[in-house]
């Protein structure tokens, strides 16, 4: 019944419109094809990005970088990484590609000491080995000194295994008598950030231990080497001597 209706209907209705109704659909259905195919060439190049970024190294990963610490990832690359003739052949900072490497460093980037003390604090809660606190709202280099020596004698008195580093753009490195270092790009008073290293001072104290067998620390002046290493190893022993 309702076929011979739609057959009867079908015979009255203008062949021109017929047509036209026609073609119309077979547009619709074309159009239709198109959209579906460029929908599942988007869906698949999504996922195929989403299985490359879940199967990459986590340090080869794309995400939004900033600048400060994209500048201090080039800053050791360039310079921290590369072997030193004045160092007995070897890099200012011989661990740093094996932290990039196995990402073991973090950045808190201008948190304001207030930042700087959330970042000690939740230290030994993490696997990462070193926090890189930067700031572009410079301190006062010998505030930030201070700050950072009260805060390593606190924590050699309590017994908790932890080192603050400061880098500061005031710091004469030729006046220390490291103009070997500034020569090779290691230190860099245009700098418009300064930084606080949070490590373990254990792993430092260790580092400086194997360092100091291989000549390391031979151009270095005393005082320099006094306030990096013997300094250093008083802490690690409770504020006991060297």
């Amino acid at each position: 019944m309702v076929l011979d209706l739609l057959r009867s209907r079908m015979h009255n209705y203008p062949l021109r419109k017929l047509k036209h109704l026609v073609s119309h659909m077979h547009t619709r259905h074309k159009q239709q094809l198109q959209w579906n195919n460029a929908l599942k060439q988007r869906v698949k190049t999504q996922l195929h990005q989403c299985i490359e970024n879940l199967l990459s190294p986590k340090n080869e990963r794309p995400k939004n970088v900033h600048p400060v610490e994209a500048d201090i990832r080039k800053w050791s690359k360039d310079f921290l990484e590369v072997p030193n003739a004045k160092l007995n052949g070897l890099p200012p900072c011989p661990y740093a590609r094996k932290a990039w490497a196995d990402d073991k460093v973090v950045f808190s980037i201008n948190t304001g000491l207030d930042g700087l003390m959330e970042e000690v604090r939740k230290f030994n809660d993490h696997d990462y080995e070193i926090v890189v606190w930067a700031e572009e709202d410079l301190p006062d280099m010998e505030y930030l000194d201070g700050y950072c020596d009260g805060i390593n004698e606190l924590a050699s008195v309590a017994g908790i295994d932890l080192h603050l580093m400061v880098f500061h753009p005031d710091y004469d490195a030729t006046e220390a008598g490291l103009d070997f270092l500034v020569d090779d790009g290691v230190t860099d008073d245009s700098l418009s950030y300064c930084m606080v290293f949070v490590q373990l001072l254990s792993k430092l104290d260790d580092a400086a231990l194997y360092l100091e067998k291989s000549n390391y620390y031979e151009h270095f002046p005393d005082d320099v080497y006094e306030a990096l290493v013997l300094d250093r190893r008083r802490l690690r022993n409770g504020n006991g001597q060297s």
